[in-house]
């Protein structure tokens, strides 16, 4: 075996030794035995509160040797009657406990996870995170053991529709961490154009500002590298918001690829399930409550501190002996410059002078300064940026408002947005679904051109500018 195959192996087989979840050893012998056949891929979908015939709808058409890992799964601080729905999905299917192996026709293979009977529900506060990392960590084990072909988690939802096409992705290198597809709503309305549109203004307005975590982060669109996935040990065990720290971990450890093909249908409904996402923000619009995006501004400031990775290496490190000065240092250099105040203050929030004093005393070259930096202000910090900037300089806008304020306001929308002032613009009735329609698809255009692959791991130096 290569030294780098052996190395993974021995990676995935640390994880599963000493971070896999507890039922992974209770089942992995024995499916050894119930999974007699090898398979080409592995796939792993939550399933809290479904549709009895869900995975009718879910799984691709013409699916063939494919092991399905469903974890039926719901939380002990979950609504009663969700989690008998979810008791009454799994009983059709004559379970046993702790897995059920339906064998189908094509060479495929359900397996079925109890997470939701009696003493087997997940624990407070750990829904679909957990459900997620518990069918994560049996995929992984099935790849070690040599029940499944290919190095890929694939990972989706319940509510969504795979095209026929899913698993036919082009061949990805061994330092791709995560594969993302692309996306649609269905069915589409005016509430779902509209928080579509929050999405993809969020990840083409970073990608503008040169951030390197510009991407979706949608559970249901991932295709994880299990190398990758043993690196960053598994998915968090959250309530929600675990796809979000899941692909903050991973863009960490190698690319991220954004996927042109093929296209996955995601529910437009509304759900109650977790806090936040699509089902809540659904609920939140059908109440008639507007729609927000940031405000243009904000990634004008955020593109600002991304172009300083250059100088804060060559000047500011060369001011500071000790690393105790850098906060010092860091005001007169930046007054020096002519910044913004408010952008420093931001990053003072986020304790910028900290991440740089350590970042000058373990870096030897501009490469892992910049590296560290990408590493230090991640997706996570990058959101505590922008709210902070929210909260304190930037309020959020409405829709057509925040689009007229980044200068997209042509062609793609009506003349008269344009020359209406802002107060006549909020009592107008022009934002009718053709016109949400139009900012969608140009937003849909410019997030299909931006680069495949994104992340820290294949940023590249540009140019300085005074941008």
């Amino acid at each position: 075996m290569p030294r780098t195959s052996f190395m993974v192996a021995q990676g995935i087989d640390r994880y599963l030794e000493r971070y896999a979840e507890p039922m992974v050893s209770e089942l992995r012998e024995d499916l050894q035995t119930a999974l007699h056949s090898t398979y080409a891929y592995v796939l792993v979908i939550p399933l809290f509160d479904e549709a009895l015939n869900c995975l009718n709808t879910v799984l691709p058409a013409g699916m063939s040797h494919t092991l399905t890992i469903g974890v039926v799964n719901a939380a002990v601080d979950a609504d009663p009657a969700a989690i008998l729905r979810t008791q009454a999905f799994l009983a059709q299917f004559s379970p046993q406990s702790p897995g059920t192996v339906i064998h189908q026709s094509s060479g495929n293979t359900l397996l079925l996870i109890d997470c939701c009977t009696a003493q087997r529900q997940l624990p407070r506060k750990q829904g679909v995170g957990l459900a997620r990392k518990i069918g994560g960590d049996i995929a992984l084990a099935c790849i070690a053991d040599g029940r499944v072909d290919s190095p890929w988690i694939h990972c989706t939802d319940g509510d969504v529709v795979l095209p026929d096409n899913y698993f036919e992705t082009p061949k990805l290198a061994p330092d791709v961490a995560v594969a993302i597809y692309p996306f649609c709503h269905h069915p589409p309305h005016d509430d779902i154009v509209r928080y579509e549109i929050s999405l993809r203004y969020y990840v083409t307005a970073l990608a503008q500002a040169g951030s390197p975590y510009a991407f979706q982060t949608i559970g249901s669109l991932l295709k994880i590298n299990a190398a990758h996935y043993a690196m960053v040990r598994g998915f968090p065990k959250l309530q929600a918001a675990e796809d979000f720290y899941m692909l903050n971990k991973l863009a960490k450890t190698g690319k991220v690829i954004r996927l042109n093909q093929p296209e996955v249908m995601l529910s437009s409904r509304i759900s109650q399930r977790v806090p936040f996402g699509t089902g809540a923000a659904m609920a939140r619009l059908s109440r008639n409550e507007a729609m927000h995006l940031y405000h243009p501004q904000i990634f004008i400031a955020l593109h600002r501190w991304l172009q300083l990775d250059q100088w804060l290496w060559d000047e500011l490190r060369a001011m500071c002996s000790e690393p105790s000065e850098v906060h010092t240092h860091l005001h007169m250099w930046w007054q020096q410059q002519a910044l913004s105040d408010a952008l420093l203050q931001t990053l003072l929030y986020l304790k910028v002078d900290h991440a740089l004093a350590q970042a000058f005393r373990q870096c030897r070259d501009f490469t892992h300064f910049r590296f560290f930096l990408h590493v230090w202000f991640d997706a996570f910090r990058t959101l505590k940026f922008i709210h902070y900037q929210r909260d304190q300089y930037w309020p959020s806008l409405e829709i057509v408002e925040a689009m007229v304020q980044s200068g997209e306001g042509q062609p793609q929308f009506p003349s008269k947005c344009i020359k209406y002032s802002s107060a006549e613009r909020k009592q107008a009735k022009w934002q009718s679904s053709q016109d949400f329609l139009n900012i969608l698809q140009h937003l849909q255009w410019k997030e299909s051109r931006l680069p495949a692959a994104v992340g820290p791991t294949c940023w590249k130096s540009t140019h300085r500018s005074d941008g």
